[in-house]
């Protein structure tokens, strides 16, 4: 592929930018802040995922947008996290974001909360952990997990529901 197919232009139309932005904008920011910890920075990551969106955004199917989305934001988060770092501090700064790097202690806690996860998960029936991990791991959409599993969309989304309300179940076992 030639570097002017990746560099050139492939516009959304605006109205459909519009309706991701009403849609999406609100848990786009929350999910942006979960990364940096600062609402302006979240609100930047969002604001730069959509300008991304409405300029590269029409090559992407619509059932793929709101993934498209989240990744997108993601890697503007992290580029302006890292951003930050790199920038010397300044006494306009109110928390330093070196508070929210990791230490041992953090990093012995994720790693309990994954291995906890990882162990509900197998204790889920083998066809819900095959919709979890085909819609969370693989991203596919439900209509490409019912294609490939050959069940009806409503078993697929009757599926994942109850995965996510068993591990919803066990979390809440767990913390009382």
């Amino acid at each position: 592929m030639n570097s002017e197919a990746l560099t050139r232009d492939r516009p959304l139309p605006p109205e459909i930018v519009e309706s991701c932005v009403i849609q999406y904008q609100a848990i786009l920011e929350r999910y942006a802040w979960a990364i940096l910890r600062d609402w302006s920075l979240a609100k930047d990551a969002t604001q730069n995922g959509f300008v991304l969106l409405s300029r590269f955004g029409g090559d992407v199917t619509p059932e793929a947008i709101k993934g498209w989305l989240y990744k997108v934001v993601y890697r503007e988060a992290l580029r302006l996290r890292e951003s930050q770092r790199m920038q010397p501090n300044s006494d306009l700064v109110a928390e330093p974001t070196s508070r929210y790097e990791s230490t041992p202690l953090t990093t012995l806690i994720e790693r309990e909360r994954i291995e906890l996860v990882r162990n509900q998960i197998a204790q889920l029936p083998p066809d819900q952990q095959t919709i979890l991990r085909m819609r969370i791991v693989d991203e596919r959409s439900f209509n490409e997990i019912a294609a490939t599993l050959n069940i009806p969309l409503g078993t697929a989304l009757s599926r994942m529901r109850l995965a996510l309300e068993k591990l919803r179940k066990q979390n809440n076992e767990q913390a009382n």
